[in-house]
């Protein structure tokens, strides 16, 4: 079942995947997302970089620097100078959540997942509104099996955001996996009536739907995946598939 899971959430998973220019974030290929992300998606981490690198050109000029160094050992492909720099930021700026999620990632990505739970953890203390530190922390929660607390952990992001789309995606894709999947419908349907509009939500549902039996509301779901983004090749896939 984890290994099911992991691909249904995989796309949520690290987000967000920003481009390893900046020190504090992970790279995009790094992440390794199991499915193409949707422009949905793509616009949400667009503007999470941005954000990112707004609150970066805002740190002291000694934090700046230390996010250089980070940046040069990201690009020398060295995660050990790129943790102990994130370190000694921590050192500086205790209460920096940014620099928290980055530590929890770079703890991820090496499979030591309760040191990035609390990581993330942390990161939401210090900055309740990171909705992907919630999104991280889950992943992480997934990652080890421990499916109800990753759910929690969304519940309480959809709760703080009750109109972000990405969050209920990411509670139905755990619901589905724990085969609470009238519960994962009602979820999607969320997401659905959420922003943003999302060609990947329509999929997740799609899918769902088809597997409930429901093929025709599956077929509905493929086709307003395709008309919010034309071509999207999940959708289209599906769609071919549930034709023959």
């Amino acid at each position: 079942m984890l290994a099911t899971l992991s691909r249904r959430v995989r796309a949520c998973l690290l987000g967000p995947a920003l481009a390893c220019c900046i020190g504090l974030a992970v790279s995009a290929a790094n992440a390794q997302p199991a499915a193409p992300l949707d422009h949905a998606y793509q616009s949400e981490l667009r503007a999470e970089n941005e954000a990112l690198q707004t609150r970066i050109k805002q740190l002291p000029p000694a934090m700046q620097t230390l996010n250089t160094r980070i940046s040069a050992a990201l690009r020398a492909n060295d995660p050990q100078e790129a943790q102990r720099v994130a370190e000694e930021m921590t050192k500086q700026d205790p209460r920096n959540a940014d620099v928290r999620l980055f530590l929890g990632k770079l703890q991820a990505q090496q499979g030591k997942l309760p040191a990035a739970q609390e990581l993330f953890d942390e990161a939401i203390k210090l900055n309740p509104d990171h909705k992907w530190a919630y999104v991280n922390k889950a992943g992480a929660q997934a990652q080890r099996g421990d499916l109800p607390n990753a759910l929690a952990t969304t519940q309480a992001l959809t709760n703080r955001f009750p109109d972000w789309s990405i969050g209920y995606n990411l509670q139905a894709s755990l619901l589905d996996a724990m085969d609470r999947e009238d519960e994962a419908l009602a979820a999607y349907q969320k997401a659905v009536r959420a922003k943003p509009a999302s060609a990947l939500i329509l999929t997740n549902q799609g899918n769902l739907l088809r597997r409930l039996g429901r093929q025709a509301d599956a077929r509905l779901s493929y086709e307003d995946a395709l008309r919010i983004q034309p071509g999207y090749p999940l959708a289209e896939s599906a769609l071919a598939d549930l034709r023959k």
